[in-house]
């Protein structure tokens, strides 16, 4: 080889090696950059994730607070007793004879007034009422008239036409309710009572 093409050459060399260190800087910078965006890229996906997630978890504690506000809250605290409501005429009673009779009783359950069918039972003894509940004190089963009174079918409680016990589990006799005759309308005062335990206590 001459003088000349050693002196080519060697200018030559130089040169492709700052080339190449050129484009092996550009690849490191290109590389790193990209390296940093999937970071940045992640840590967006992250902070929204997080972001998300307390977004849903407030949502969900505001709607289980409103739903207990509007509902279990108000139906704990729903009233036990009723208005006055009308029963029937005192003359449609027959006399000595047990009467079955419907009523409709409101009460009011927080988020507004509701209207629900209750069953009684009347017996009349000249001008004397008395007014019973048709629920069984034993378990909550219904009352209804059989030969000798008033029977449960459910555990075979019995009871007189007075309601005194005459026989079964029923832990007291069929309850009576708080009633008055206005304007020759019987009206009645509906509660709930606790039910298997002997006294008389109205249901919370």
């Amino acid at each position: 080889m001459n003088g000349k093409a050693v002196r080519m050459a060697s200018k030559v060399e130089p040169l492709q090696t700052a080339r190449e260190l050129k484009q092996h800087q550009s690849h490191f910078e290109l590389g790193h950059f990209a390296a940093e965006e999937q970071l940045v890229s992640n840590d967006r996906r992250s902070l929204l994730g997080i972001l998300t997630g307390l977004i849903g978890l407030g949502i969900t504690s505001l709607l289980g607070v409103t739903l207990g506000r509007y509902s279990v809250v108000p139906a704990l605290a729903a009233a036990n007793v009723s208005d006055w409501v009308d029963v029937v005429r005192l003359d449609a009673i027959p006399e000595g004879k047990p009467k079955k009779q419907t009523v409709l009783v409101a009460q009011n359950a927080g988020w507004g007034r509701f209207t629900s069918e209750q069953a009684v039972w009347l017996i009349k003894k000249g001008d004397q009422v008395t007014v019973f509940s048709s629920v069984c004190p034993h378990l909550g089963c219904t009352v209804n008239e059989s030969a000798n009174g008033f029977g449960c079918v459910c555990h075979n409680s019995a009871w007189t036409r007075d309601g005194e016990t005459s026989g079964g589990p029923t832990p007291r006799g069929m309850d009576r309710l708080e009633h008055k005759v206005e304007d020759g309308v019987l009206k009645v005062k509906y509660q709930s009572f606790k039910q298997g335990i002997p006294e008389k206590v109205v249901a919370s």
